[in-house]
């Protein structure tokens, strides 16, 4: 099964088939009604007229085998119509891009559940002739074909309530589909901000390689490490274990909240970074028109001031400090993408599996 979608069209054909064999069998019994009619016509059997108060207040007119038949045959011309649509062109790339119709076909299949199980219990009620049968003024001879329960009868019952447990399930598999589509959807939208951001465009696998590289190969001394030699501590980002494999729907959820969150003001941090870098890029460009040896003091002492100032605005601690956020923001934001993308990954190919 390769998606929640196929389940549903599987179901759809296995409803068809129930739906032909409940019409089939109730429909092969349809001549014990015309003889109930014509002994006792549309009203209560004479001799129980006062029974119906006497338990409960319920008075039993007659079979109701046409309402059964209605429901099936609706049912089944709706689910000829659903199956019919869900291998359309139409439903693969207009209808599952919608954020209505999953749930429109979860309506639906549960509408057609509370059909069948009506019709269910209105057949069950027939089949014992609205509990006349338990009666002993009513179980005579002459009555005893109509308390008989045939053998299709039975399968038609076993065949309604069948089929109402397969149109529930219809209902929960539509559900399921929704949930898929919209976090499909969403997921969607999320990779086209990220490939839009020249920040954060960077593949999967090399995202991947370069995680892996940073989590297992820490910094290495090649040769003779001389006495005294204190190694450089490695720094490892805190979002390497702050946000491990995702292993629930739970966790990505969070994950990508904090990646809405957090991406945000990386836009906002990168759009000002990149704007003084360009600005710096354009003094770097002036200031290399500048000449080398300038002719006298005066314009040597102004060419040092206008050096010396591009150099603090370079190092501001203020700017160098929002340089450092946005590089940090860029890998973590990075890391938690790699996290949900790999762990979907792993649930489309459990649901293809």
């Amino acid at each position: 099964m390769k998606s929640w979608a196929g389940l549903l069209r599987v179901l759809g054909v296995a409803e068809l088939l129930l739906g032909a064999a409940v019409f089939a069998c109730v429909s092969a019994y349809v001549h014990k009604d015309n003889e109930w009619y014509n002994v006792f016509g549309y009203s209560q059997p004479y001799g129980l007229t006062g029974g119906g108060s006497a338990y409960g207040g319920y008075s039993y007119s007659g079979p109701k085998t046409p309402f059964v038949l209605v429901a099936a045959g609706v049912a089944w011309i709706v689910t000829v119509v659903l199956l019919v649509l869900g291998m359309s062109l139409y439903y693969r790339t207009i209808l599952l891009d919608s954020s209505w119709w999953p749930l429109t076909e979860f309506g639906i299949n549960v509408a057609l559940f509370f059909l069948y199980m009506a019709a269910a219990i209105v057949y069950v009620n027939d089949a014992n002739r609205g509990g006349l049968c338990y009666y002993p003024l009513f179980k005579t001879p002459i009555n005893a074909a109509f308390c008989r329960v045939e053998g299709g009868q039975t399968a038609a019952i076993i065949f309604l309530f069948v089929a109402v447990v397969v149109y529930l399930i219809s209902a929960v598999v539509a559900l399921k589909l929704w949930r898929h589509e919209a976090a499909r959807r969403h997921r969607e939208l999320m990779e086209r901000e990220v490939s839009n951001d020249p920040g954060l465009r960077v593949s999967g696998k090399a995202t991947y390689r370069q995680l892996k590289s940073v989590e297992m190969k820490p910094e290495q001394l090649n040769g003779h490490i001389p006495a005294g030699h204190i190694p450089k501590p490695i720094v490892m980002p805190d979002y390497l274990a702050k946000y491990p494999a995702i292993q629930t729907n739970e966790m990505r959820d969070r994950y990508k909240a904090v990646f809405n969150d957090q991406f945000a003001e990386y836009k906002e941090l990168s759009g000002e970074v990149h704007a003084v870098l360009k600005k710096f890029d354009e003094l770097d460009a002036l200031l290399r028109k500048l000449p080398h040896n300038p002719g006298n003091l005066h314009e040597q002492e102004r060419i040092s001031r206008v050096l010396q100032e591009y150099r603090k605005k370079k190092n501001d601690p203020t700017f160098l400090e929002k340089k450092e956020r946005c590089e940090y923001l860029k890998n973590k934001l990075s890391h938690i993408k790699q996290r949900i993308q790999d762990y979907d990954k792993i649930m489309n190919w459990n649901v293809q599996v």
